[in-house]
């Protein structure tokens, strides 16, 4: 038996069979796969930004896969960047005197803010290792090729595992904290409560919790462009909820999307897109609720959605949309440049791209 499918955007009919993948599998070749392009031995980079008025995509790789590095958007390569260079502004940053070992350093949930130097920007990620923070680094895209240096880190409480990370011109950080006090990635698959929005403040340096932003799965997360809203994926609920930083006790609005699990929610450009996996996926024997209650595979491949969010209304378009395959599973963000559709992923080695015909940006 095979499921066949057209990808959006591509315009791709795809079959393959319906028995599942899974990311335990054997090293995948990199060369296209229904309709895919890859670049790989990127260190299972789970989120990604294009640089602002650049070719560049700046993505991190977990721990021991030599930290961050630049995707060239036009020839299709990747290099390492150089992350000797340090420059502590501890005074801001007290939390890390010292920069972490790059070998132990992993790179999470990112963000990328403007500064008042045109073409100077802070660079924020989520790390889990070696312990849980926010690094904090410059991002000078004004040469021939981007750099990062350094700047500090603000550290999390060991029972906070944060996920997806945004922050205002002003230096407040917003984490999205995904599970906490021992909560699983199980939990929030059935339903149950396990994270929160989190506020630090270079003022005061304090991790709070911002009430009513306690949501099953807290995931991925953007700010808007007045930086008066903010917007948090929600695994859980499959969901996009707004809320005003003014008043977070409830969420001004929400998208449902309950068909695929948001994940990473970004702006590219001047759209705001979420990407994520299929929730019901026939190669996986069901949703990730029932693979929680039959003990099957969590980590199985599932097809993939990429959507355009209107804030404003809440509601969504679809931009692309593609099946469960062995070449690449755990789609988690997506980006758009020069008419080409970028996808990284949460469990495999490599970045994504393909082309959709009639968009530009």
């Amino acid at each position: 038996m095979k499921r066949c499918f057209a990808a959006s955007g591509a315009l791709l009919a795809m079959c393959l069979p319906a028995a599942a993948q899974s990311s335990s599998a054997a090293p995948m070749p990199c060369t296209p796969a229904m309709g895919l392009n890859y670049v790989c031995n990127l260190g299972k980079p789970e989120d990604f930004l294009l640089i602002p008025g650049t070719k560049y995509i700046l993505y991190g790789g977990s721990a021991g896969s030599g930290g961050w590095g630049l995707i060239d958007t036009q020839t299709k390569t990747a290099r390492q960047l150089d992350l000797s260079q340090v420059r502590p502004d501890r005074k801001t940053y007290p939390d890390c005197p010292a920069m972490p070992d790059t070998k132990v350093l992993n790179a999470h949930g990112v963000a990328i803010r403007p500064t008042r130097t045109p073409g100077l920007f802070t660079y924020y990620t989520v790390t889990h290792a070696p312990f849980e923070s926010v690094q904090v680094f410059a991002l000078d895209a004004r040469g021939a090729q981007p750099a990062l240096h350094w700047t500090g880190c603000a550290r999390v409480p060991d029972n906070l595992r944060g996920n997806g990370v945004t922050a205002a011109t002003d230096g407040t950080i917003y984490l999205n904290v995904q599970m906490k006090n021992g909560a699983t990635q199980a939990d929030y698959f059935v339903g149950k409560i396990t994270g929160g929005l989190y506020q630090w403040k270079p003022a005061d340096k304090t991790w709070r919790l911002m009430p009513g932003t306690e949501l099953a799965g807290n995931n991925g997360i953007e700010i808007s462009k007045d930086e008066k809203e903010i917007y948090l994926a929600v695994s859980g609920s499959h969901s996009v909820d707004i809320y005003s930083l003014a008043d977070t006790s409830r969420p001004l609005r929400r998208a449902e999307l309950k068909w695929f699990n948001v994940d990473n929610i970004h702006w590219s450009g001047d759209q705001l897109l979420t990407a994520g996996v299929m929730e019901d996926e026939p190669a996986c024997n069901g949703t990730r609720k029932e693979m929680v209650e039959k003990k099957l595979d969590p980590a199985c491949h599932r097809g993939w959605v990429v959507a355009r969010l209107d804030p404003a209304t809440a509601t969504y378009r679809v931009v692309a949309y593609g099946p469960a395959i062995a070449e690449f599973g755990g789609v988690s963000t997506a980006q758009i440049v020069d008419g080409n559709l970028w996808l990284t992923s949460n469990q495999m080695d490599r970045a994504a791209w393909l082309p959709l015909p009639g968009v530009r940006h």
